[in-house]
């Protein structure tokens, strides 16, 4: 099976390369294929004749996409509609990833796949507009919405707090914010057997590691596994002030996919504690 994966060189899209080169016909595609500009993507298509497309470009920064909105507008929107549009015309299933951050963290229990979107932040609101372009221009997709990504690859939560400990005698950590903090080779796993599988089971999944904690329980957890000693100091949003406002509970609930495809996630904890012991670079 021949998968085309945009954003090869980011955190998601290098290690699912990685991943997948033995299984499929992998052929990863960064910068140079700019997915906001159709004409550019369309050759790149017909050039390689995907199966499906793994779509892992993505403008991540919530808060410079605050100020930097037309350049999120056009990764997030226009380059998802264009990638929506291709995918339709040619008969290619897509896979893209959403976010956490479409919900406004009003709710008191985890999210399910029908709960209404209310993004906080432009970041949001971008994904959300993707999502919909992808909705109203094909039906064979599948939509992951995924949170609090950490990874071997680039620059993330896990690896900022095993840094900042290597610095600090104490660090203040947000504790009124509570998600799922998610490993990218759990995401990786799951897209592979939705894949394998092929249920063609198309729609919105959450997909994200089991349970919940605040940054401040997950940076914690960090560093009791790795044994470091430091004092951690719980503090409120309001005392860490950032450009995009973050939801306080934007716990997602992964029964959808769990159910849909048979398959296990496991918890966050069992997660970062793989995470911390064997594949930490």
């Amino acid at each position: 099976m021949k998968i085309l994966v945009t954003g090869c060189e980011g955190m998601l899209g290098k290690e699912m390369c990685e991943t997948f080169k033995d299984k499929y016909e992998i052929i990863g595609v960064g910068r140079e294929c700019d997915i906001t500009t159709k004409k550019v993507l369309e050759d790149k298509i017909n050039e390689i004749k995907p199966e499906i497309i793994i779509n892992s470009a993505a403008y991540t920064n919530v808060d410079l996409a605050e100020t930097e909105r037309e350049q999120a507008n056009l990764v997030n929107v226009i380059g998802v509609k264009n990638l929506a549009e291709l995918c339709n015309k040619q008969n290619i299933k897509l896979i893209h990833f959403s976010t956490d951050y479409i919900f406004d963290g009003l709710k008191d229990e985890p999210y399910i796949e029908e709960d209404k979107p209310n993004p906080l932040n432009h970041y949001g609101f971008t994904k959300l507009i993707g999502e919909r372009m992808i909705q109203e221009a094909m039906s064979k997709y599948y939509i992951f919405r995924i949170t609090w990504l950490y990874g071997k690859y680039r620059k993330n939560f896990v690896k900022t707090i095993l840094k900042l400990a290597s610095e600090k005698d104490e660090l203040k950590i947000v504790n009124d914010q509570t998600g799922c903090p998610t490993y990218t080779k759990d995401v990786i796993n799951a897209v592979d057997e939705a894949i394998k599988q092929n249920k063609n089971k198309f729609g919105i999944y959450h997909l994200n590691n089991s349970d919940s904690c605040s940054w401040f329980e997950f940076a914690n957890e960090i560093l009791d596994i790795k044994g470091i000693e430091k004092k951690l100091i719980p503090i409120k949003t309001e005392e860490y002030p950032l450009p995009a406002k973050r939801p306080k509970y934007s716990v997602m609930s992964n029964f959808k996919f769990q159910s849909t495809f048979k398959y296990g996630i496991r918890s966050w904890h069992n997660a970062l504690k793989d995470f911390l012991t064997n594949d930490l670079t």
